[in-house]
């Protein structure tokens, strides 16, 4: 994107150009890179060989061992992919078993498939402010919010891919005891802390790894991962 000083900007009902010293400056954009036909075209081959489409196949299992190598500084994680980052919120929601319509604490500043996958749980969203500097769900916001309605769990976003604080969210977790997943769908690269509960990253394609569409969870808690991806089969081990 560039900045023209000579394009006009609106002030009420008057109209000027920007100041002569504002000069070109580039804003840089994130441009997501797909994997083409003939990217594909060898590991559809593959998929073809092993005649195994679905259900956590051999090529799922490389793709999730891969993953969970990138975060190799964060300890031993584990991986589950998912269809989506949305469904990844849901299905980690579902898995800490927590009350119907217990209240859930997101950010006033995110896409809304943050609070749907709340909904989608049987849970309730509860918007909280964001960091004006950040434009983050902080830890110190939540701890005023969770004695304030009591949230039972608390799903910070990686806004435009800015890093969460993964080991202030895990001093948080543990004084509260309230789990935190950190919904890091446009934050692969950056989120390299998985936090006290698990983080989520989307595949989609306007996002960094993009894939077309999908997502996985990561986390250290190999029981959460279980269930999370028992859930995503039906309940079928």
């Amino acid at each position: 994107m560039i900045v023209d000083p000579q394009d006009a900007v609106s002030r009420g009902s008057q109209r000027r150009p920007l100041s002569g010293a504002a000069v070109r400056e580039r804003i840089p954009l994130m441009m997501p890179s797909l994997p083409t036909a003939d990217d594909l075209l060898p590991y559809l081959r593959r998929i073809d060989a092993n005649r195994w489409y679905s259900n956590f196949g051999p090529l799922v299992g490389e793709f999730e061992a891969r993953i969970a190598a990138s975060f190799a500084g964060a300890g031993d994680c584990k991986v589950v992919s998912v269809s989506s980052c949305t469904a990844g919120i849901e299905l980690a929601l579902r898995a800490l078993s927590l009350p119907a319509d217990a209240p859930i604490l997101v950010p006033a500043l995110t896409f809304i498939a943050t609070a749907s996958a709340v909904r989608c749980a049987g849970l309730s969203p509860v918007v909280a402010d964001v960091d004006p500097r950040s434009w983050l769900l902080t830890p110190e916001i939540a701890r005023a919010a969770v004695r304030t309605i009591g949230a039972r769990a608390v799903i910070p976003v990686t806004t435009f891919g800015a890093e969460q604080d993964g080991a202030a969210w895990s001093a948080f977790a543990r004084d509260t005891g309230v789990p935190v997943i950190i919904d890091a769908a446009a934050g692969y690269g950056n989120q390299r802390d998985p936090g006290p509960t698990c983080t989520v990253f989307s595949l989609h394609a306007t996002k960094p790894l993009a894939a077309g569409e999908g997502g996985f969870v990561v986390t250290r808690d190999a029981h959460l991962a279980h269930d999370i991806r028992r859930l995503s089969n039906f309940g079928i081990n």
